[in-house]
Order: C-alpha cells, then structure tokens, then sequence
C-alpha cells in the first residue's frame, strides 16, 4: 500500500506532467510560415506580443450550391370520425345498501389493520362517507365541435394571465383554456385544415 506522503507525490507528479504536455508549444497550422505569426517578448513582467509585419492568408475554398433533396407532400388521411358517449346520471355515483357498506367497511377495517397498527375503530368520520372518486370509464366527455369567441369577448371571463393552449398551423391559431380542458381533458377539432386532438 502507498504511504498518504507517497500517493501525495504520484499525484502531484501527474499533475505536473499534465501541466506541462498542456502547455507545450502547439504545431503551426499547415500552409502557415512561422515567421508570419505575432511572437511573444519574453522577459517582460506582463506579456505583451510584438506586431507582426504581414497577415497569414488563407485560400477560401469555392462557393458550393446545395439542393434540397425533393420530399412528397404528406398526405392527408382519412381519419374515423369522431364520436360522444352518453354518460347517464346514474353511471356518476355508484350507490350502495346497507348491508353491502357494512360488509365493505368491515373488509376495509380489516385490511387496514393487517398493514398498519394504528386503531381505527376511533374515527372523527364514518366509513360511510368515504368512497371513491371521480367519474366512470369513458365519463369524461370529449369536446368534439369546440366553439370559439373573440379575445375581447373571452376577457368577460378567462383571466388575462390564465393558461391556455395554444395550436398554431398554417396560420390558423386557436388557444385552448386550461380551465376547461380540466374538465373534458380532450378536444377533436380541425386547425389550419389539419385534423388534430388537444389533450391535458
């Protein structure tokens, strides 16, 4: 094993090496006659270069023409057309008797307490109120003919620091509030002729 002194000095050693190949003197370019390039006045307390008495020239190579590789136009497809579901009122919130929430809350308590040593029999709510959120499958409805107003009447309700989306193709620009994808998480619409789909 290498002393903490030796290690020290292998360190140093290699640094001072590396040092000294980074400072070495660069090649000259080629084409370039050393004598043309500004030398340094060494002995100097600051350095200070002595002008040289001709600038290096240097042939400029032949202007070139490039051609763009001709590419298709992309082609529109055709795309299925956009459809809604009906959500019922009823597919919103899923109610249950008696006898099932009993049987769920007990089947909750006990999985509760299989993982954890807190005691849940004390609770500041019933198990009752507690159920699972947000909507059913497909419960969200796609906004699928979105329509639009001008900025001045927009700014009756969406602030002018708000979020919105923006889509912009050729030419045609429409912003998207955030406010209301929130809430339908998907728009089908056409831009610039363009079928898209805005999602959040």
């Amino acid at each position: 094993m290498i002393s903490a002194p030796a290690w020290l000095t292998v360190a140093l050693a290699l640094l001072t090496l590396g040092l000294a190949m980074a400072c070495a003197p660069a090649e000259t370019p080629a084409g370039v006659d050393p004598a043309d390039l500004p030398t340094a006045v060494i002995g100097t307390a600051s350095p200070t270069l002595v002008p040289a008495t001709t600038l290096p020239t240097a042939a400029l190579p032949e202007p070139v023409t490039v051609v763009a590789p001709v590419t298709p136009a992309p082609v529109a497809t055709n795309l299925p057309a956009a459809t809604t579901i009906p959500v019922s009122p009823e597919g919103a919130v899923h109610s249950v008797g008696a006898e099932e929430a009993e049987a769920a809350r007990t089947k909750f308590q006990r999985l509760l307490r299989a993982s954890w040593d807190t005691d849940f029999t004390r609770s500041t709510i019933s198990f009752d109120e507690i159920m699972t959120g947000g909507p059913p499958k497909d419960g969200i409805p796609s906004i699928d003919n979105p329509e639009f107003e001008s900025v001045a009447d927009a700014d009756a309700w969406l602030d002018p620091r708000e979020p919105v989306q923006v889509v912009d193709l050729n030419g045609d620009a429409r912003a998207y509030p955030v406010q209301v994808m929130v809430w339908h998480e998907i728009v089908n619409d056409t831009v610039g002729d363009e079928p898209v789909v805005i999602t959040f």
